[in-house]
């Protein structure tokens, strides 16, 4: 875990999916599980009396600040997700990116040289690849 965390700081990371959740303190998933507590937080489970889960599908994801990584990506573009979990309130300063599923939940983060999405850029055609591009181009 150490190594992970120093990779973390010292070189350009970008999570995803997992990756978000795993940057946090803590999550309820396979009965609980601590993360790397790189950021304050915890990865709570849909409430599935209200909400279908997994959660798939597309959702617009409202940019919350200008970062480089939204590079030539529209406000409210359509990105593809599919999870069970989410991080329930995030420190603000470090939330780049939110979607709504029933609540609005943190669906990107940024902070010092770390980026992390809970949707799949990799599925999410255009704007996905512009995403992954801008990551590649973010610290070179």
């Amino acid at each position: 875990m150490d190594v992970i965390k120093q990779a973390a700081h010292e070189k350009p990371f970008l999570g995803i999916c997992l990756g978000l959740q795993l940057l946090f303190d803590h999550s309820q998933e396979n009965g609980g599980t601590d993360g790397l507590s790189i950021i304050p937080g915890d990865v709570v489970k849909f409430d599935k009396s209200e909400l279908k889960i997994p959660h798939m599908g597309w959702n617009n994801v409202k940019q919350e600040f200008e970062h480089p990584l939204w590079h030539n990506i529209d406000d409210n573009a359509r990105f593809y997700s599919v999870h069970s979990y989410y991080v329930k309130e995030a420190d603000h300063s470090v939330v780049v990116g939110s979607t709504d599923y029933g609540i609005d939940f943190t669906c990107a983060i940024a902070k010092d040289n770390m980026f992390a999405v809970q949707f799949h850029p990799e599925k999410s055609q255009h704007d996905g690849l512009q995403l992954l591009t801008n990551f590649v181009n973010w610290k070179t």
